[in-house]
């Protein structure tokens, strides 16, 4: 709460972390006629959330980032003759996202990152150069997951973002609430409308399900399947089109296919879960004489600043897509994704169903406790070539592992959004996350259907 009450109050940098990403999509360099790198809007918007991530050197953060902004043509031209230079700027600011990680993508993901920061220790390599060269390198820190979430990504938050603060969201869902009778669908059709544009099951557990729980309780729904159901349904949200939590655009970008294939492939798997999950749900209805329904409004405060909500969505995007980019560095200078690679192939024994396994239970495992678009980044790079070298159709190679680590959120021991669900309900979290699992059954099968056929 301190940390919120911080950020709310005025602060430089909920207003330039959205005119900076504005700009850095605006081709601003046409219409000044001098040339700009993206790398160069990438440093100031990755310096400016970083500002923002910690407030009480914003102002010193920003600062460092117009420097940069100017400094990184000459940086990168001259990075063989000014290693000292690059080393003064490379460590701090690694340091920098690995502490401001810790606070916006979860302790998990901290963890993994700085493991992967300290991994270059082991190799027969000067540590300080590589660390120097993964931060400047635009196929590193300000390479690909950087420029595809303060790009598309980007684009659509602020799509999303503006939908809420118009109140058409709202809309939707009251529509829903008003049309159908039973409370685990309202449930269902709720949170996957919520889900797939928020990007963290989480939040949708904790924005829908604040009603939605309470609701299907007073229906006569147990205490732990209200929770599961609420569970279930927004974690199934991640992979629904057209956003997918933001994995479908960065989905797109690291196969290098259209969007709308990614959309297409993603669209029949999900559909087909939601029906089943639809389906099932037990025939209980709604008495309207006896449930006073709210409906889940956004709060009129959030409503009314329009660049807050903007930039609380997008700065820990930013730091998120930097680390994955450390991460992606490191792994390219070390060879650790070949060792990677060797070491599930020759575990598998050659054997294409061994693997999947083993790829899902890794996919889970590296996916605790984080959001949708960093979990898709990391497994993305860890796991799915893996499977695309033992002959996976590279999407689908992508989707079985996207498919497994947002399984992670009602998967035990840290089912985050079964946990969320069941602090909302008062439910055992752990009986929570296992019925979750059981009402999931379809998302577990899925991807080996779609991979093997």
């Amino acid at each position: 709460m301190l940390e919120l009450s911080l950020r709310t109050e005025f602060s430089l940098t909920k207003y330039l972390l959205p005119i900076f990403l504005i700009l850095g999509v605006s081709d601003i360099d046409y219409y000044v006629g001098y040339p700009i790198f993206d790398e160069q809007f990438l440093f100031l918007i990755l310096l400016t959330a970083l500002g923002y991530a910690n407030k009480r050197i914003e102002i010193p953060l920003v600062l460092i980032g117009i420097g940069l902004f100017f400094a990184y043509p000459y940086l990168a031209e001259y990075s063989n003759y000014e290693k000292t230079l690059l080393t003064l700027i490379s460590v701090p600011l690694s340091i920098l996202v690995v502490t401001s990680c810790f606070s916006s993508s979860g302790k998990a993901f901290g963890i993994i990152l700085l493991g992967f920061l300290l991994y270059p220790l082991t190799v027969d390599r000067n540590y300080l150069d590589i660390i120097s060269h993964i931060v400047i390198d635009n196929t590193a820190m300000l390479g690909m997951s950087m420029s595809v979430m303060c790009g598309i990504v980007f684009l659509f938050v602020l799509a999303g973002q503006i939908l809420v603060h118009l109140g058409v969201v709202d809309k939707i869902i009251e529509y829903i609430t008003k049309h159908v009778n039973s409370p685990g669908r309202v449930a269902i059709l709720s949170s996957a409308v919520f889900g797939s544009i928020s990007g963290s099951a989480v939040a949708n557990v904790m924005s829908t399900g604040q009603v939605t729980i309470p609701l299907m309780i007073k229906c006569g729904y147990s205490k732990t399947r209200a929770a599961a159901y609420e569970a279930v349904a927004s974690t199934g949200g991640q992979l629904m089109p057209p956003v997918m939590g933001a994995a479908a655009f960065l989905m797109a970008e690291i196969i290098m296919v259209s969007y709308w294939d990614v959309a297409l492939a993603a669209a029949i798997p999900a559909l087909l879960f939601y029906s089943v999950l639809f389906i099932s749900v037990p025939n209980k209805q709604i008495n309207k004489k006896i449930i006073d329904f709210g409906i889940p409004k956004t709060p009129k405060k959030a409503k009314s600043d329009l660049t807050f909500r903007i930039t609380e969505a997008m700065y820990g995007l930013v730091i998120l897509s930097a680390a994955i980019g450390l991460i992606i560095g490191v792994m390219d200078q070390t060879g650790l994704s070949f060792h990677i690679t060797s070491i599930l192939n020759v575990a598998s024994g050659g054997k294409t169903i061994i693997l999947l396994i083993m790829v899902a239970i890794l996919c889970i495992i590296l996916g605790m406790g984080m959001p949708t678009s960093s979990t898709y980044l990391l497994v993305a790079i860890v796991a799915a070539p893996t499977l695309v070298d033992a002959g996976i159709t590279e999407i689908w190679a992508h989707m079985f592992v996207l498919y497994f680590g947002v399984l992670s959120m009602i998967t035990p021991p840290v089912a985050l959004s079964a946990f969320a669900a069941a602090e909302i309900s008062g439910s055992n979290p752990i009986l929570t996350a296992l019925y979750s699992m059981r009402l999931a059954w379809p998302l577990y099968f899925m991807p080996f259907i779609f991979v093997w056929f």
